[in-house]
């Protein structure tokens, strides 16, 4: 199921007025441990940057974890499993948005399960969690990633 995702970002030109920066496939795709594509969107550490020059902020290193301070929007696309196949669990600090687009998946946490289906929206809270597609068609799934790490002391 690999597709492309189209990302467009908009921004400033010189003089001030509205324009689009980019208009493509996003530029970072890497492979989850379960083995599925993400299509990282966007990502920012701190107060998000409106105004000053475009450096698309998802060339660098990708991270499970927003930055700190920071944001991630990211898409992963899920291929059917086995359901006996080990989940990879992790944990990190921070709020998930977790929106199904298509299919369905079921969300892993330690001692509990629960299925999702397209339109469902799950609110991860730094739960130790992982993900199981244990339907016969992919499913895709939109991520936003809040930092919720507590500040340097």
């Amino acid at each position: 199921m690999t597709r492309h995702q189209r990302r467009i970002v908009t921004g400033h030109d010189e003089a001030g007025k509205a324009v689009f920066l980019a208009d493509g496939p996003t530029p970072n795709v890497w492979q989850a441990p379960d083995g599925g594509p993400v299509f990282e969107l966007w990502s920012h550490e701190g107060a998000p940057d409106i105004d000053g020059a475009f450096a698309d902020p998802v060339l660098g290193p990708t991270s499970f974890s927003p930055p700190r301070g920071g944001s991630i929007l990211r898409i992963v696309d899920f291929a059917p499993r086995d359901p006996a196949d080990r989940v990879h669990m992790h944990r990190t600090p921070s709020l998930d948005y977790c929106y199904v687009i298509e299919g369905s998946i079921v969300a892993v946490l330690d001692d509990e399960e629960r299925l999702l289906s397209a339109g469902d929206v799950l609110i991860q809270r730094g739960t130790n969690h992982g993900w199981r597609n244990q339907s016969d068609a992919p499913c895709r799934v939109l991520f936003v990633l809040l930092d919720a790490a507590a500040p340097p002391e």
